[in-house]
């Protein structure tokens, strides 16, 4: 299973000047903004909003959406785009794709082959219960 962090993570820092990356639980917060050991300013290695995904991440998004037997689409709205055509990708190579999400979206109609409704916390927790019941009875 291929985990691809589309947005980034607030796990890590990377400094502007000198593009090294260090954890963001490591940064000393003495000042704002946080620096690095280099004094270079530090800023969480994710996408904000109106910035674009790194293009290496998005072209292996797409080619992972389109090998992928099942796609789980977890606790999105579904609207902000590139992330929202991923499912829409994977449907079209002819993937299952599994909607867990507290109503529906845009794709449910046409995307989704199913909608597990809830929080998807609550429904993830009961996913990976049922499945380490499964496994004993094997």
């Amino acid at each position: 299973m291929d985990v691809i962090e589309f947005h980034g993570s607030f796990a890590w820092q990377s400094c502007l000047d000198c593009g090294r990356r260090c954890a963001t639980r490591a940064v000393v917060m003495d000042g704002m903004p946080p620096r690095c050991a280099w004094g270079g300013i530090l800023r969480r290695v994710c996408v904000f909003f109106g910035e674009q995904i790194p293009p290496r991440r998005l072209r292996r998004s797409q080619l992972l959406a389109m090998q992928c037997d099942v796609m789980l689409v977890i606790g999105t709205s579904a609207t902000v785009h590139p992330a929202a055509a991923i499912p829409v990708i994977s449907k079209q190579s002819g993937t299952r794709v599994i909607e867990i999400n507290t109503g529906p979206t845009p794709l449910t109609r046409d995307v989704s082959d199913f909608l597990i409704a809830g929080r998807a916390g609550e429904v993830m927790q009961r996913i990976v219960v049922e499945e380490e019941r499964f496994k004993r009875q094997c």
